[in-house]
């Protein structure tokens, strides 16, 4: 039998259910608007990314210039070297001074007011500077160190390219090394000039990677907590080295915005909505199939439902070969009741009789109103005679009690006639047959109040045997 759910229980599953779709529907939302910002921020970021390149990258490539007219002179002289120093630093105003060591020791330093300090220094001796010195020289190529705090004050990138003696005939950066060519770079500068800090955006912007190590350099600009946001990052390249830029929206991902709120709002109006008019509809279709299904009366099962309900039974005993029985209840004395006190008096028998048979009853067993003042009963797992005679003894003696109705003590009489599965039959039909007749001679026998129906003769021989009597 299919099972029935309460409607509360069917109207909270809708409900569930609603709610996760709506909540499926704003994720996918979330997704969606998440993702339109990171391509945001991917934009903002690249354009970020563009500016700071092109800065420092061409103010880097001034100290390669050097390099390359030191070693076309094979050598410089210092009334020289301030003319090339000038130059360079006119044509871009992020450097703050160049020097040039010829060997490892800084000999031409511009300008040198405020450097003096500078000039003799050995680079060997410098353990902050050698680093980075060697590691020039080391790859023949472009180094970027910092940013380090001055000692002049501010905070600045040294950018080291190493030089080495060559002819134009030879490969470039080749032969015997002959110095260093430096060039401190402003960040502040750079990065103003890059348009950092960008007070009016809507990001928050984070760079790592000092010494040129990208992403496993150290944090020096920015948060360091916004690299465990999850935020979108791209690489500032410049020669032997990189930073790892970092942006995400200031107030983080997942800003609830006003179509989210509108869906969840939304979504859960209409979920509880849903769930209220599917409970309603859910309990009017139980009330409705209740009524199909039941004696208003006597809330009993009536025809119907007791049919379905046998149908099954019988299955289940042909499965493991066991027996039912069907009885056929019928009220004796009913209809003086009914012309003497009335349809009140009579209806309230009805509803005595149907909770004196209810509460007499097994649990398993089931009883029925089939007709007027009869009644239908479904006995399960019978074993032997001794299960009917003590439950059909139960009942008529229940009903042979008094009717208090009003002061009134009412009385009816009872027959009752009773088949058995397989014995009187193997479907409800010929099942109900058997009983009929037997309640037939019960109600004209004076002497019983049930009886179980006999088998035709020819069959008495062979059918006896199983006959639990």
């Amino acid at each position: 039998m299919k099972k029935n759910y309460p409607p509360y229980v069917v109207g909270l599953i809708v409900l569930i259910i609603s709610l996760g779709i709506t909540l499926l529907i704003e994720i996918n939302q979330t997704r969606k608007h998440e993702q339109e910002s990171r391509n945001q921020t991917l934009t903002y970021l690249s354009a970020v990314r563009a500016r700071l390149e092109g800065t420092f990258n061409s103010t880097i490539y001034l100290s390669r210039a050097l390099s390359v007219l030191v070693t076309a002179q094979d050598g410089i002289t210092h009334s020289k070297f301030n003319q090339i120093a000038r130059e360079l630093m006119a044509s871009s105003h992020h450097i703050r001074n160049v020097a040039l060591a010829e060997g490892y020791v800084i000999n031409f330093m511009y300008p040198l007011a405020g450097n003096q300090k500078a000039v003799g220094l050995d680079y060997r001796k410098t353990p902050k500077q050698w680093q980075a010195v060697k590691r020039a020289i080391d790859t023949g190529q472009t180094v970027v160190a910092g940013p380090v705090k001055l000692v002049q004050g501010g905070v600045a990138f040294i950018n080291r390219t190493p030089i080495f003696k060559s002819s134009f005939s030879d490969k470039p950066d080749s032969g015997d090394f002959w110095g260093i060519a430096s060039i401190v770079i402003d960040m502040d500068s750079v990065f103003t000039t890059a348009g950092l800090p960008d007070t009016e955006s809507k990001y928050q912007v984070a760079i790592r990677g000092k010494d040129g190590l990208g992403a496993n350099g150290e944090v020096f600009w920015g948060e360091a907590a916004l690299f465990d946001q999850s935020p979108e990052l791209l690489d500032v390249t410049f020669p032997n080295g990189s930073w790892q830029l970092a942006a995400a929206p200031k107030g983080g991902w997942r800003i609830v915005n006003e179509d989210s709120l509108w869906i969840m709002v939304s979504g859960v109006v209409i979920s509880l909505m849903f769930a209220t008019l599917t409970t309603l509809i859910h309990r009017n279709n139980l009330r409705i199939k209740h009524i199909a299904l039941h004696d208003q009366l006597t809330r009993l099962p009536n025809r119907l439902q007791f049919n379905e309900r046998v149908s099954q039974a019988l299955a289940h005993a042909q499965r493991v070969q066991g027996q039912v029985a069907i009885a056929v209840l019928d009220l004796n004395k009913f209809k003086p009741v009914n012309d003497t006190y009335g349809h009140l008096a009579g209806d309230y028998v009805l509803e005595q009789v149907a909770d004196r048979i209810r509460s007499t009853l097994r649990k398993e067993d089931i009883v029925a109103r089939t007709g007027g003042d009869e009644f239908t009963l479904l006995l399960v797992d019978i074993h032997s005679l001794d299960n009917i005679v003590i439950i059909a003894g139960k009942v008529i003696e229940r009903l042979l009690e008094p009717f208090n109705w009003q002061g009134q003590e009412l009385n009816v009489g009872v027959s009752i006639g009773i088949a058995l599965y397989p014995v009187h039959g193997t479907d409800l039909t010929a099942l109900f047959h058997h009983a009929d007749l037997a309640m037939y001679h019960a109600k004209h026998d004076p002497d019983t109040h049930w009886m179980i129906a006999s088998l035709p003769e020819e069959e008495m021989t062979g059918q006896q045997a199983s006959l639990p009597i």
